[in-house]
C-alpha cells in the first residue's frame, strides 16, 4: 500500500510537467459547489487535502465565508482540488468518485480528520476506511484509486491553475478572477468580495 502511494507522489511530480497533449479527455470533474448559481461573485477555493493550512481554513474562514456571503446569496463557493502530494491526490480521487450526496461530507471529513489519516501508518487504508464510513463500497474505493483518467484530469486541473492563475500554494482563493490567500483576515476577504460585487454590478 505504501509503495502504491509513493507511486502516486512520483507520478504527480512527473505528470505535472507534461505537455498539454497528455491531458485527459472524456473526464468531467464534479466540483463541490455551494451557493446560488447566479450569484454575482464566484469564489474558487484551491486546496489540498494534506495541507494543514487548508484544514485550518475549513475550520475557520470557510464557515464564516459561507454564512456571510454564500448563505446570503452574495457569492458562490466552489472547491477546486490542488493536490500537493500523492496522498492529497488519493483523497481527491475518492471524493470525485463518491456519490454526489456523499462527496461533500467525505471532503469535509478529510479536512477535519486530516491529522489522523494523513499520519497513519497505512494512510491509504485510513482513507479507504473514511470512504467506507461515508458509504462507499470497497469496490468503489479500489476503482477510485485505480482511475488513471481521473488522476490525469486532476493533474491537468492543477497545471492549469498554476499556468493561468499563478496558483502555487494552498489554500488560495480566486474571487471573480482576483487571487487572495484563503486565510487572509476577514476584513481583507470582505474588501475583496465587495470590490468583486461592485465590478459585477458595473458590468450589468
Amino acid at each position: 500500500m505504501i509503495a502504491s502511494l509513493r507511486r502516486f507522489a512520483l507520478a504527480l511530480a512527473a505528470l505535472v510537467c507534461l505537455a498539454p497533449a497528455a491531458r485527459a479527455e472524456g473526464v468531467t470533474l464534479h466540483d463541490l459547489s455551494v451557493g446560488r448559481e447566479d450569484a454575482p461573485v464566484t469564489i474558487l477555493e484551491y486546496s489540498s487535502y494534506t495541507c494543514p493550512h487548508c484544514a485550518h481554513f475549513h475550520e475557520a474562514n470557510r464557515p464564516w465565508l459561507i454564512k456571510t456571503f454564500v448563505d446570503t446569496g452574495r457569492a458562490k463557493l466552489v472547491f477546486m482540488d490542488y493536490p500537493l502530494d500523492g496522498l492529497a491526490m488519493a483523497g481527491a480521487m475518492l471524493v470525485h468518485s463518491a456519490p454526489p450526496e456523499v462527496a461533500p461530507v467525505l471532503s469535509e471529513t478529510l479536512f477535519s480528520e486530516q491529522r489522523t489519516w494523513a499520519t497513519a501508518q497505512n494512510p491509504r487504508q485510513a482513507l479507504a476506511s473514511l470512504a467506507g464510513l461515508a458509504g462507499m463500497a470497497p469496490a468503489q474505493v479500489d476503482a477510485a484509486f485505480e482511475n488513471k483518467a481521473l488522476f490525469q484530469a486532476l493533474l491537468d486541473r492543477r497545471a492549469e491553475a498554476f499556468q493561468k492563475h499563478g496558483i502555487d500554494s494552498t489554500p488560495t482563493l480566486m474571487i471573480n478572477g482576483t487571487k487572495i490567500a484563503a486565510n487572509a483576515s476577514e476584513e481583507d476577504l470582505t474588501k475583496a468580495i465587495e470590490v468583486a460585487e461592485s465590478a459585477a454590478k458595473a458590468k450589468k
